[in-house]
């Protein structure tokens, strides 16, 4: 899928019209190297038709106004969103962290769940054995069948 194809999907998805894209688009004022000028909104319009290729340093405007990662716009494979995940979770600032965590656990679970505990264990992974990590995942499932029985 190209890139202009991948914007037209977002705006679908988000219920955004190639008009009030073009209008938001413009109101951050993306200048384009070659020229140092803002693009036209029929120019705008040429990018979302495919009739020209987007510039590249439209890109971060172009995501900002879809609110997604920029990655999105040229590769949204699983393999690709796990990398995207497995570089967020390396590089998570003490704010994200907590973020994360008031997104991702409800109160009565982060009373006994610290995220800074899962890095730590999650750091020293990758020095356990295959066979030591078959049996966490085995028994960590099973502690989640429990946990999910009794709630």
């Amino acid at each position: 899928m190209e890139v202009y194809e991948k914007i037209n999907f977002y705006l679908k998805n988000k219920k955004l019209s190639k008009k009030e894209f073009a209008i938001r688009l413009l109101v951050l004022e993306p200048k384009l190297k070659n020229t140092n000028e803002i693009p036209s909104q029929n120019t705008i319009y040429a990018y979302l038709n495919g009739r020209i290729g987007i510039k590249i340093e439209l890109i971060p405007y172009v995501a900002e106004v879809l609110d997604i990662p920029e990655q999105l716009l040229f590769d949204d494979t699983q393999r690709t969103r796990k990398k995207i995940l497995k570089h967020i979770l390396e590089t998570l600032s003490g704010e994200e962290k907590n973020m994360l965590k008031s997104k991702v656990c409800d109160e009565k679970s982060t009373k006994h769940f610290s995220l800074d505990r899962f890095y730590k264990i999650q750091d020293l992974l990758i020095y356990a054995p295959d066979i030591f990590l078959d049996k966490l995942e085995a028994t960590l499932k099973e502690y989640r069948e429990l946990a999910l029985k009794f709630n």
